[in-house]
């Protein structure tokens, strides 16, 4: 099965965004929305990976049936 690099990358610029975002409200309590739109962008981001990975994992179940059709009518003859 091939590595899915890009929902790991995804993952991890994510939780950058969250951690980085999470300290920058810590840090700069003030009217600055720059921490919380760093955390939005961190959760948009994370959702965005999940979303690639079941795309991935719809895909390989497609092919299965599909691999799986021609089996099932060859056992019915």
């Amino acid at each position: 099965m091939k590595d899915r690099t890009i929902e790991k990358m995804l993952y991890k610029i994510a939780a950058l965004f969250a951690v980085v975002g999470i300290i920058l409200r810590m840090l700069q309590p003030s009217d600055n929305y720059l921490g919380l739109y760093l955390i939005l962008v961190g959760h948009i981001m994370g959702v965005v990976g999940i979303f690639v990975y079941m795309k991935h994992i719809n895909d390989i179940e497609q092919e299965q049936k599909a691999m799986q059709q021609p089996v099932k009518q060859l056992q019915r003859k």
